[in-house]
């Protein structure tokens, strides 16, 4: 087992080569078969997880500025993908919510998710996997911390 400092230097180093990855996944958004992005997709879930959401919340929750939640939100209803609808006690607030075929689209993409997921990680075990998903954690509150 490695000392605890070469320990955290390879996690360190791990987190690296993560942000390359995510780096180069958003970098391949324009080529994707779907047509979306990952940010695109971010908002898509987090609407299938609630329902409906305010728009402000939704970018909120989706963890994206709502200046562009609000255009995307305007591609991603041309497309039929989500649909709006204003509220009848404040007009300023607009509700956001998937269509029949939004919902599907998410329900696949999930499914294909879980897939990738399942493969890649069904050797490890169940201590692995909560050591590694309390290290990310640590490594969030770290950075949320600067």
């Amino acid at each position: 087992m490695p000392a605890p400092d070469a320990a955290i230097e390879q996690l360190r180093a791990a987190y690296g080569e993560l942000l390359g990855a995510e780096r180069r996944l958003r970098s391949r958004d324009q080529h994707r078969r779907d047509g979306l992005t990952i940010a695109q997709i971010r908002v898509l879930m987090a609407l299938h997880d609630n329902d409906e959401l305010p728009a402000g919340q939704l970018a909120k929750r989706a963890d994206l500025n709502p200046a562009s939640v609000t255009a995307m939100l305007d591609h991603l209803e041309r497309d039929g993908v989500i649909q709006r609808r204003r509220s009848t006690e404040d007009r300023r607030m607009c509700f956001v919510s998937l269509t029949p075929e939004g919902n599907a689209l998410v329900q696949a993409k999930r499914a294909g998710w879980q897939q990738r997921w399942q493969e890649r990680f069904s050797e490890q075990t169940a201590a692995d996997l909560a050591g590694a998903a309390a290290a990310m954690r640590a490594i969030a509150e770290m950075l949320d911390a600067i």
